[in-house]
């Protein structure tokens, strides 16, 4: 093991029922945040309170209000993202790192396997997403 791979903490999420476009900005929004400030931000999505800014997958997305451009309230990536943060800061705490200079370092969304639904819904493939968050101590 290196020194780098010491001081990371690390969370993984697979084929979690979320969108991957809507993983991908929130991972955007809270990427390079302390853990601290990541979750305040999460906090306020899941109640509506902050839009989170869409950069990418932004076509037909209205503007809300402020300064911002396009944006939404993408609440269930949030809770999932919200969790696995959670976990990643636990993980952090079993390394024995200090959990007052974590950081969100690395945020991947990939597409997660896409299954079809039985008889009813045959044709139907639900959202999922495959989500890894890395901290790091500063």
């Amino acid at each position: 093991m290196t020194e780098e791979d010491q001081k990371t903490a690390k969370a993984r999420g697979v084929n979690v029922s979320v969108s991957r476009k809507h993983s991908t900005e929130v991972g955007n929004f809270i990427k390079n945040d302390s853990v601290e400030k990541a979750k305040e931000k999460l906090e306020k999505v899941i109640n509506k309170e902050q839009p989170v800014p869409y950069k990418k997958f932004n076509k037909d997305l209205a503007h809300k209000k402020g300064d911002m451009g396009a944006g939404r309230y993408p609440v269930n990536a949030s809770e999932e993202i919200m969790s696995l943060v959670k976990s990643a800061e636990s993980n952090a705490v079993d390394q024995g790192m200090s959990t007052d200079n974590l950081y969100v370092s690395e945020f991947y969304a990939s597409q997660g396997e896409g299954y079809q639904t039985p008889k009813r819904h045959r044709g139907r493939k639900p959202k999922s997403a495959n989500i890894t968050i890395k901290l790091r101590e500063r």
